[in-house]
């Protein structure tokens, strides 16, 4: 009876010790898939309002530089000359209210306004029309320096405007932007944007006025959420009081904000966080918010992506339901094959010790003689069914151990894309800085002080230039371009593309040894090396030597340098990215180079005493 108790007990624990360890890998694995879910979807967010921000900028100044076309100008001086013969203005403006309707078919005031602005408005709204295949422009008309109308290409509009608001704004500000509305008349929605008008002396004559459907500044994000846009993800607009302008792939306007807006508008620009869901085990909110691009200082939008529970999480969840249904079938079963045990089974049971031996030390092909007893055959059955259960709950944490690898890659991918877009927009401009202070520098060579600030500009354009090279290198994968080379003649290169400083000497070995490998991926891994070598001797006099040697069918090359041996700390993970013991580097010089020489199946390593990379290639990729 005490040996049945105690292997009741035994394989109880188990299987509790069992059902626990998969209920904290679930919880885990859940979180952490949130982490990624939501961080996916911030960067997706933070790219839709960057566009959305860079085509309303590109929308608003092709309708601004309607206001600097030569017709205008001329009409509405000729409109202000007229006007400056009126005694009272006021007076006249208030009798052509009431005398003038003022719409498409009677779109000009003979004598003040002009036929030709008219048509070239029109021409400018039916080019848009044509460009987008629908309305653009709602409404569209200019006014002179006194509120009245002198053009009117399409709507309609009231003679006078000077005691409308907007006007009034725009006459002070030099520009209007009014809020998103549903029109009746043209059963849209648009927004209302004016303009000033200067003549060539920067005087004010006058004022554009557009009324621009919402379809048109939103057209480009409308095509980039249909392809983010699958199921258990939407993508949400909101403006500046939270209210939807886009939702469920349509342009749509609620009259109350959502109800998590409080949160945004304490969250940061961008940002992620999780909702309780009555219908899914949680909801993920990933959102952006305008910041403006270039001259347009954005409206406030949001945009933001609306995640629930995915399919990953979903497979979790029936993979816990799984450990559980399988440790409490564990459980009783242990149960009441320990009550069936009887005194008289020593020989069996021990057999059966054999066995759990076995499958703690993970053999679980190991299998249960037949008894002639029936409740040994049915312990024996359950051991053998533990096996296998426990056989599937290691697959399965496998599974999530890859899935979760698989989650992690994406968005280290995503952070890549990025980084990548983000160093090659800071690279062009940087080129230009650096040739502009060649040309200074050409240009000045009297002045030592100029001649001073233009050398530590050089300095710091090519400090910048490094550290984005070594962000390229390491987020950038391609494949290889192999080629026959000899391994002198690889280090030779890469030591000639450096600037070797007087206090330190070389020395390259003569081999015959050739690889096969991607040269200028390699010159990039001994560039870094050297860089770090010279960085490391300062101004000390000291020494980079280098060993080639063929060891079967690899080659091995060892860098030594005589500087200061690497801390310790630094060491043990000197190639994990962002790792460095230098103030101004980016820690991921020598990540990349891992990267690269694994990618040529090789390995790298460092060591002290003294300072050594070891790197060792196959002479042959095949």
């Amino acid at each position: 009876m005490k040996i049945s108790l105690l292997i009741i007990a035994v394989m109880f624990a188990i299987s509790l010790t069992f059902t626990i360890t998969g209920m904290v890998s679930f919880d885990l694995t859940v979180q952490e898939s949130k982490e990624l879910l939501g961080s996916r979807n911030e960067g997706f967010a933070f790219n839709l309002i960057q566009n959305l921000d860079r085509h309303i900028e590109n929308r608003l100044i092709d309708f601004q530089e309607l206001t600097k076309t030569e017709l205008i100008r001329t009409t509405l001086t000729e409109s202000n000359k007229e006007f400056e013969r009126i005694e009272n203005i006021k007076a006249y403006l208030q009798l052509k209210e009431q005398e003038i309707e003022f719409t498409e078919s009677n779109p000009f005031i003979g004598g003040i306004s002009d036929v030709a602005l008219t048509r070239d408005l029109l021409e400018t709204i039916e080019f848009y029309r044509d460009e987008y295949g629908y309305e653009v422009v709602e409404e569209l008309f200019v006014t002179n320096a006194y509120g009245a109308n002198v053009a009117l290409a399409t709507g309609t509009s009231d003679y006078s405007q000077s005691d409308e608001e907007w006007w009034q704004q725009t006459k002070e500000t030099g520009k209007y932007v009014g809020k998103i509305k549903f029109d009746e008349n043209y059963q849209n929605y648009s927004i209302e944007f004016a303009y000033s008008i200067f003549d060539d002396d920067e005087n004010f004559i006058g004022i554009l006025k557009l009324l621009v459907t919402l379809d048109v500044l939103l057209n480009d994000f409308v095509q980039e959420t249909d392809l983010l846009t699958i199921s258990g993800r939407d993508v949400l607009l909101l403006d500046n009081d939270g209210t939807q302008i886009f939702a469920n792939q349509e342009i749509s306007l609620n009259n109350s904000p959502v109800f998590f807006f409080p949160t945004l508008q304490k969250g940061n620009d961008v940002g992620f966080f999780e909702l309780d869901d009555e219908i899914d085990d949680f909801r993920l909110i990933s959102y952006a918010q305008s910041t403006g691009y270039r001259t347009f200082e954005g409206f406030g939008w949001f945009v933001v992506i609306e995640q629930n529970s995915s399919s990953i999480v979903n497979e979790f969840v029936g993979l816990r339901n799984s450990i559980i249904g399988v440790s409490i079938l564990g459980m009783i079963a242990s149960i009441i094959g320990g009550f069936l045990i009887s005194s008289n089974v020593s020989s069996p049971l021990k057999q059966l010790a054999i066995i759990a031996d076995s499958i703690s030390k993970g053999d679980f092909k190991i299998k249960t003689k037949p008894s002639k007893i029936d409740e040994i055959n049915t312990i024996g059955k359950s051991f053998d069914d533990m096996a296998k259960n426990l056989q599937k709950l290691i697959r399965t944490e496998k599974e999530l151990a890859e899935a979760n690898v698989k989650l992690k890659n994406e968005r280290l991918a995503a952070i890549g894309e990025v980084s990548a877009s983000m160093a090659h927009n800071i690279k062009n401009p940087l080129a230009t800085v650096k040739s502009s202070a060649e040309i200074l520098q050409k240009n000045s060579k009297h002045d030592g002080e100029l001649n001073g600030v233009i050398e530590r500009m050089n300095r710091s354009i090519d400090t910048i230039s490094h550290q984005i090279n070594d962000v390229l290198n390491y987020v950038r994968v391609t494949p290889l371009d192999v080629k026959l080379i000899s391994i002198t003649e690889l280090i030779q290169s890469a030591k000639n593309s450096i600037e070797i400083p007087d206090n330190v000497s070389f020395v390259i070995p003569q081999s015959e040894i050739k690889i096969n490998a991607d040269v200028e991926k390699l010159e990039i891994v001994f560039i870094n090396i050297f860089l770090n070598a010279i960085q490391a001797l300062g101004k000390d006099h000291g020494s980079i030597s280098c060993t080639i040697e063929q060891k079967n069918s690899t080659a091995i090359i060892k860098i030594q340098n005589s500087g200061p041996d690497i801390p310790e700390d630094v060491l043990s993970h000197i190639f994990q990215p962002l790792v460095t013991s230098k103030q101004k580097g980016t820690g991921l010089g020598l990540s990349t180079c891992k990267n690269i020489i694994e990618q040529h199946k090789g390995t790298i390593t460092a060591q002290n005493n003294p300072t050594c990379f070891i790197i060792t290639l196959p002479l042959s990729l095949n």
